[in-house]
């Protein structure tokens, strides 16, 4: 009985310490190596689906989630969001970025057009992500 009490200690700890050394794995070199994979994705990206794919991608794993930096979405998207952060006090910032290059008019006296997914997201002036929105619905 006391040996029985004893594997299922060493147990315990052998799952305590296998668990802890997985979570700090997962979140110390996981996140630099998943921004450099979707990085190279998004810049393979041929269309606009597989830039959405890319963008789906990036969001089930927690790089453009909220919290995060600006400058996470920079490095997969190749914006530069980062650079021109709002002053302090200005309050939310808008960022988007069109998977689907947009519509020309040919005309200075007509806008463009979009058309196509986007991903849209709200930020702090610190660089912080408040919101994020991915949609085809153009307003």
């Amino acid at each position: 009985m006391r040996t029985l009490r004893f594997r299922r200690g060493h147990v315990w700890i052998l799952c305590l310490v296998l668990s802890f050394l997985y979570g700090t794995n997962v979140m110390g070199a996981q996140p630099d190596k998943q921004v450099d994979r979707l990085a190279a994705a998004y810049r393979g990206a041929r269309t606009e689906f597989e830039r959405r794919a890319v963008c789906i991608d990036a969001i089930d794993a927690g790089i453009v989630a909220r919290g995060r930096s600006v400058a996470v979405v920079d490095a997969v998207f190749g914006t530069t969001y980062a650079r021109k952060l709002p002053i302090k006090g200005s309050g939310l910032e808008w960022g988007v970025i069109d998977f689907h290059p947009p519509l020309e008019s040919g005309s200075d006296k007509e806008a463009s057009g979009f058309i196509g997914w986007f991903l849209a997201f709200q930020f702090y002036p610190d660089g912080t992500i408040e919101n994020y929105y991915l949609s085809n619905v153009h307003k």
